[in-house]
């Protein structure tokens, strides 16, 4: 790259750091005041505050679209106001390379937040729970799931309690017939993972179901059940969809569709987090199309203005277009891709107009 296009994408990069540290800021206080409103007793206002700290990069990732738009509006703003940007096309710099510059400078930003949604969020949401969890006296250790219910082809699961050390206690198999009528019940007391071969459970109570309407009802030490559930995978069951990184909600929704059951919420979440570069990438090109034509020579506030604007708009579609497509069962991928295609169509479609 040369030194002028090093010059546009170092300049645009700094406003987008700059307004995301300023939008950060403004969400930090807002979001602070809003969990004062759930201190009492043990739980107090240093607690909120933590809690509040702990969940910022979340919220990080969730504003990054419209940092992006307002940080490239004020970047180039700055450079159209002082008269750079018409030396650089009297130059004969194309609006093209310009665009491929900022496009360059946005990088840096749509790579911080792959690495926040996929490194840092799940750790820091998980901690934010446990934080206020314990200060407000509940019992919650990270990694236990109580009262989990799961369908493994024509079983239904019930663990009364999965360990952080991955140990299940309180199993109950429910086998079902292609009829659905129930063919047999057991009970275990423990079960201890073993790898590929699956669980070892223990101390085992079973009740079959005759078709005569009788029922047997026969104790086992133990038995081997070999079935595809991991600790792991409990774990990505358990927690939720906005906690995820990618590969667990692939993982996740391809089991529910081959269990015939609805994954769309962490379909609708995996597309989000796939398709975020995309978004910021639109949200840029918007911000480019504003300063080449409509936004070129006006004040810095109602650039300001204008982003905010815009970035609000993005996200209450995006985000309106991502629960249609859960209410109608529709597909996710693209609620998810119809906002970021209209926005790059049209930054696309205005770049092309001033050229």
């Amino acid at each position: 790259m040369s030194r002028l296009g090093r010059y546009v994408s170092l300049t645009v990069l700094a406003s987008m750091l700059l307004v995301q540290a300023l939008l950060l800021g403004l969400d930090l206080v807002f979001s602070f005041i809003g969990e004062l409103d759930n201190v009492k007793g043990s739980y107090g206002a240093w607690d909120a505050f933590r809690y509040t700290l702990y969940v910022m990069p979340g919220h990080i990732y969730t504003i990054l679209p419209m940092s992006a738009l307002i940080g490239a509006l004020v970047g180039l703003g700055s450079l159209a106001s002082s008269s750079e940007l018409t030396v650089m096309r009297a130059a004969g710099v194309s609006i093209s390379r310009i665009v491929a510059w900022v496009m360059a400078g946005a990088l840096s930003i749509i790579i911080m937040g792959l690495a926040l949604g996929e490194f840092v969020v799940p750790h820091t949401d998980q901690r934010a729970e446990t934080l206020k969890a314990r200060a407000q006296g509940q019992d919650y250790t990270p990694g236990r799931i109580s009262g989990y219910w799961q369908r493994e082809g024509q079983e239904l699961i019930n663990i009364q309690l999965v360990t952080p050390e991955g140990q299940l206690l309180g199993v109950s198999r429910y086998r079902y017939n292609s009829e659905g009528l129930l063919q047999e019940a057991s009970f275990a007391a423990t079960g201890e993972y073993l790898g590929s071969s699956g669980w070892r459970l223990s101390d085992l109570r079973v009740t079959t179901f005759l078709s005569d309407g009788r029922s047997q009802t026969s104790t086992q030490p133990q038995l081997l059940w070999p079935v595809r559930l991991t600790p792991n995978f409990l774990r990505v069951a358990a927690a939720d969809p906005e906690q995820l990184g990618l590969a667990d909600l692939r993982l996740y929704s391809r089991y529910l569709h081959k269990q015939g059951l609805d994954a769309g919420n962490y379909e609708l979440q995996f597309w989000k987090k796939a398709l975020s570069p995309l978004a910021v990438f639109s949200m840029v090109l918007i911000a480019c199309s504003f300063i080449f034509g409509p936004l070129r020579s006006v004040t810095l506030g109602l650039r300001i203005i204008t982003g905010v604007l815009v970035g609000l708009v993005f996200r209450y579609t995006q985000d309106a277009a991502g629960f249609a497509s859960l209410l109608f069962h529709a597909s996710p991928f693209w609620a998810t891709l119809l906002p970021i295609a209209l926005c790059l169509s049209a930054g696309a479609y205005a770049i092309y107009r001033v050229r």
